[in-house]
C-alpha cells in the first residue's frame, strides 16, 4: 500500500513539476517579447528592399529636381502651404499674468492662433513644486482665453511658473508634442 501512495505522490510531484516549469517558461518568453527582446521569425520584418533603379545620392539617378513640370505655381504654393502649415505650431500667452487675490481671474491671455491646425491644452505648473495650478482644457484654432481663475489658490506674491502648451491632431487627437513657456504669476492680495 505504501508503495502505491509513494508511487501516486512521486507522479503528482512530477506533473506539478512539469507544469511549473512549463508555466515559468511561457512566462519568461511573454517577458521577452514584451520587452521586444525576443521575436519569432514569423514576426520579423522583411528587410528593406535594395535599391534597384538609381542611387541615394543627388545627380546619380533619374530623377529631376522640383515640383512636376504640370503643375501650375498655384498649385505648388498651396502643396507648400499644406506642408508648411502641418509642422507649425504657434501659440499666444501673457508671460506676466496678473490675479488680485488667490481666487480672482487673472489676465492669462491664451490663444490658439486661426492659422493653426492643432487644438492645444494649455497646463500651468509651479516651478518650484511642479504643481499643477491650471488647465485651459481644449482650445481649438481661432480660440482664445482671455481671463481665468487658476485651479489652485496662491497667496500674495510672485511666483515662476511654466506653461506647457500641448498640441494634439485635430481627427486622431493624439499628442502631437509639446512648447514651454516662462510665466511669473502675480498675486496682488
Amino acid at each position: 500500500m505504501k508503495r502505491t501512495e509513494t508511487a501516486s505522490r512521486k507522479k503528482r510531484l512530477s506533473v506539478i513539476l512539469a507544469l511549473s516549469v512549463l508555466a515559468a517558461s511561457a512566462l519568461t518568453i511573454s517577458l521577452l517579447r514584451w520587452q521586444g527582446l525576443l521575436r519569432f521569425p514569423w514576426e520579423r520584418s522583411p528587410p528593406p528592399a535594395p535599391i534597384v533603379a538609381g542611387n541615394l545620392f543627388p545627380g546619380e539617378g533619374g530623377a529631376d529636381d522640383g515640383h512636376l513640370s504640370n503643375m501650375t505655381p498655384e498649385q505648388i504654393l498651396e502643396q507648400m502651404q499644406i506642408a508648411a502649415d502641418a509642422a507649425y505650431f504657434s501659440f499666444k500667452i501673457n508671460a506676466r499674468p496678473v490675479f488680485e487675490n488667490g481666487k480672482a481671474k487673472g489676465n492669462l491671455g491664451i490663444e490658439n492662433p486661426s492659422y493653426n491646425i492643432y487644438p492645444m491644452v494649455v497646463q500651468i505648473f509651479l516651478d518650484d513644486t511642479d504643481e499643477l495650478i491650471y488647465d485651459s482644457g481644449g482650445i481649438l484654432p481661432d480660440q482664445h482665453i482671455d481671463n481665468a481663475a487658476l485651479t489652485k489658490a496662491l497667496k500674495a506674491g510672485s511666483y515662476n511658473a511654466t506653461a506647457y502648451l500641448n498640441a494634439y491632431d485635430p481627427d486622431t487627437k493624439e499628442f502631437q508634442g509639446k512648447q514651454a513657456a516662462a510665466l511669473i504669476i502675480t498675486v496682488q492680495n
